[in-house]
């Protein structure tokens, strides 16, 4: 194992564009490790890793060592204790929320890096650019200007965009290690199938409550105002997901290919910002779905 990780590493630290794949197989050795042995002497592992990272990679490396460590940790104890797969995701999220922010504090104490205004600021100058070339051709800046008020709203959504990432992150990962555990055939818990997937009707109620405080007036930047647009946004991507589970429960009852869901599901992904009507559509579903069970309404008509 570590013979792995070390090779995992330095592809990490010396090939950019591979460096992207290394970065979710990275825990991988930790988590098997800890599988088999606990998170005791996974912690001793780590601590070796973040060493021999520091050596061959300084800060860069020690990152990366940081950050695949406690994921690796967590998510192969919780696999030897035979939780559930969302209970894996939980602690794998969790640890990814926390190795953000301390990148951002990292970043922020010790290099002076300011990661999101930077990136505003990045993303300010591609819409100077743009708007140079709007006003040459005579064409409408109204566009434009939409897009410096999502701009302005990056440090507002940094709550949601960190969670996001960090389940994003660790469902690859996971599906990384469930190929492997797999593999080895080490025991542990799947997903069940995604038609099958439910959240606890609370979710409905926290929506409500979103949408309760949407009516509030709040000063732009407060902490009322940040923690409902974050609310709002997580809540609603929830809901869709809840009605996705619909699609895919539907198109099962009905015999349709396992393809026509996939594809209503990245069809409404990437046409959600053209048509956004599909997306509430899709979200209605999953507030009918949490409020009145329509899965097994459709399940017992078989």
């Amino acid at each position: 194992m570590a013979g792995v990780y070390i090779i995992l590493m330095l592809i990490s630290l010396n090939v950019p564009i591979i460096s992207i794949l290394t970065y979710f197989l990275l825990p991988l050795p930790i988590i098997l490790f800890s599988y088999k042995h606990g998170w005791k002497p996974g912690l001793l592992v780590w601590a070796v890793t973040l060493v021999l990272s520091f050596v061959m990679g300084g800060t860069a490396g020690l990152i990366y060592a940081f950050s695949s460590g406690l994921m690796g940790i967590i998510m192969g104890e919780l696999y030897k204790r035979k939780t559930s797969a969302f209970g894996v995701l939980l602690g794998g999220s969790l640890a990814s929320v926390f190795n953000f922010l301390m990148l951002l504090v990292f970043a922020k104490l010790l290099l002076n890096l300011d990661i999101v205004k930077d990136a505003q600021n990045q993303f300010n100058s591609v819409i100077d650019q743009a708007s140079s070339f709007y006003k040459e051709s005579g064409q409408d800046l109204s566009q434009l200007d939409q897009m410096r008020e999502q701009v302005a709203m990056i440090p507002y959504m940094l709550p949601t965009a960190i969670i996001i990432g960090a389940i994003a992150v660790t469902l690859i990962t996971q599906w990384l290690a469930a190929l492997v555990l797999k593999r080895m055939r080490y025991d542990y818990r799947p997903f069940p199938p995604f038609r099958d997937w439910s959240f606890p009707k609370s979710f409905l109620w926290y929506y409500i409550l979103a949408l309760l405080l949407s009516f509030i007036k709040t000063d732009k930047g407060s902490g009322l105002y940040i923690l409902m647009i974050n609310l709002f946004i997580i809540l609603t991507l929830v809901l869709v997901v809840q009605g996705l589970t619909v699609i895919f429960c539907y198109a099962r009852n009905k015999g349709w290919p396992k393809a026509v869901p996939v594809f209503i599901s990245v069809f409404v992904i990437f046409t959600s910002s053209i048509l956004p009507i599909i997306m509430e559509v899709v979200k209605f579903l999953g507030i009918i779905d949490l409020g009145f069970e329509i899965k097994k309404r459709i399940n017992t008509r078989q």
